[in-house]
């Protein structure tokens, strides 16, 4: 199978030079969370953003200092298998697709390999080998910007919450914090002064105002008011092949996994999936 066959080919880009405000509009419009850089006039790839790009550096405007430079890409002619070796190798979500020229052509995605290739392969096998048992958790009434910095600090990019009685009760993913922050005009403030014994002898603190857009995550919002209340799960049975079918049918990126007696044991991965197959193609 080739890269051809399963990617994506109407590309949502964004331009280059461009702004954090270009690309939060272009991603609330399509969608996407991440987005191919082209050189501006042209379809030349020169990069890629995603919304951990906007979440890491929220004083940053430039597009230029928020996108990865010269990412790793695919032409449409490779195998599948080579798409999942990156992806699976590099630890990414997504892969440009670019001709000979290095214009963009289409994206393959993991979401792509989980919808349209793992249900044309004949692997059954259950997810009790492949699911994690460490589950990034949330009480939550825990506030949003909290739970921002719990994200950020494990490197997960959502976490399972547990109600009162330490029960599940939702899944909040970095897509939902972003849709729930607001971006703000903010005027910012910054004073200097030299220190004792420099050349130079100042009679006031010099004020700088800087003007600049900053992502704001509020925190008066709870993980409860924005979370996925309406879970899907899965059970240590349930095969790759079914796992598969669901985040593809549901559009979503994990699954909690429940034992026997109900109770929450791991988590499963888009990603996982695709590790798992990534050895019988």
């Amino acid at each position: 199978m080739k890269i051809a066959d399963i990617m994506t080919k109407d590309v949502v880009y964004v331009e280059v030079p461009g702004s954090r405000s270009e690309v939060v509009e272009v991603m609330a419009k399509s969608g996407k969370s991440g987005l191919p850089v082209v050189k501006k006039g042209t379809r030349k790839l020169v990069g890629i953003v995603t919304k951990s790009d906007l979440l890491k550096n929220p004083d940053e405007e430039q597009l230029a200092l928020l996108m990865t430079r010269d990412p790793i890409s695919v032409r449409a002619e490779d195998d599948v298998k080579q798409a999942i070796e990156l992806l699976v190798k590099h630890d990414i979500r997504r892969l440009p697709v670019v001709n000979e020229e290095g214009e963009i052509v289409g994206i393959v995605s993991v979401a792509d390999i989980v919808a349209k290739v793992i249900p044309r392969l004949n692997f059954n096998k259950p997810i009790k080998n492949f699911y994690s048992k460490r589950i990034p958790l949330v009480w939550d009434k825990t506030p949003l910007n909290v739970a921002y910095e719990i994200m950020r600090l494990s490197r997960y990019k959502y976490l399972v919450a547990l109600n009162d009685e330490a029960k599940l009760s939702g899944i909040i993913t970095e897509e939902d914090i972003v849709r729930s922050a607001e971006i703000k005009s903010m005027e910012k403030k910054s004073s200097s002064a030299p220190s004792e014994g420099t050349e130079w002898d100042w009679d006031a603190i010099t004020i700088v105002y800087i003007f600049k857009k900053e992502l704001t995550i509020p925190s008066d919002v709870k993980v409860e008011d924005v979370m996925v209340k309406r879970v899907i799960t899965v059970n240590e049975y349930t095969n790759l092949k079914e796992c598969a079918r669901r985040m593809a049918r549901y559009n979503i990126d994990q699954l909690p996994v429940l034992n026997a007696e109900g109770k929450l044991v791991g988590i499963i991965e888009d990603k996982d999936l695709v590790a798992a197959i990534a050895n019988v193609l």
